[in-house]
């Protein structure tokens, strides 16, 4: 599954459900074999950013987005930056958690292509 995210620790709420329903989805066993990769845009670049603190950042009653990329990392998580959304905030390719990385336009259409769902937070 590709979800592409565009909330922030600004709105725990929307930021944290992305994440959720990559869990939800490999839980599932729908998308066997498709790792699940995220892309983030807007305010949602500071969610790859080392000094943001993910275990403080959750949606009322589901855990916190720490708990859940910990999850997905296991299941290959890619997660990928838009890059002059980030440029924009400040946030360059040094600043990203490692398990993240910058990319633009083309990567976002090749993962809406190559996945059998995406979705848009």
């Amino acid at each position: 599954m590709f979800v592409i995210a565009t909330h922030g620790p600004d709105q725990p709420n929307h930021a944290a459900l992305p994440f959720v329903a990559l869990k939800g989805a490999i839980e599932s066993g729908e998308f066997p074999g498709e790792p699940p990769e995220i892309f983030l845009m807007q305010e949602a670049t500071y969610l790859a950013h080392r000094a943001t603190d993910l275990s403080q950042i959750k949606a009322v009653g589901l855990p916190t987005i720490d708990e859940v990329v910990s999850f997905l990392r296991g299941h290959d998580l890619r997660v990928i930056v838009c890059t002059p959304c980030a440029a924009a905030r400040g946030i360059g390719e040094e600043d990203l958690v490692e398990y993240a990385r910058m990319g633009g336009a083309g990567d976002m259409a090749r993962g809406a292509k190559t996945h059998s769902a995406t979705l848009t937070f």
